[in-house]
């Protein structure tokens, strides 16, 4: 008997663009860590992991957040 009573709402996973916007916060948080590591340790070898992968982190999730809008704009047949 593992039927679910009725009104139970059924969890479906977030589509399009739910999911590239937790990504591109995911990639944002990457990016405010690596910074965060910077400004508390400042040495050479973090000074270059900012630059690196911290700004690389900030540029992906700002791209993902614009894709998310336009695919957002575009399924609402606004675009």
């Amino acid at each position: 008997m593992s039927e679910k009573p009725e009104g139970t709402p059924v969890l479906k996973k977030p589509a399009g663009p739910v999911r590239l916007v937790t990504a591109a916060c995911i990639m944002a948080l990457i990016g405010i860590a690596f910074t965060l590591a910077h400004f508390i340790w400042p040495i050479p070898l973090l000074f270059a992991l900012f630059m690196i992968v911290g700004q690389g982190a900030f540029g992906l999730g700002m791209l993902l957040y614009a894709i998310a809008i336009l695919t957002d704009l575009k399924r609402q047949k606004v675009l």
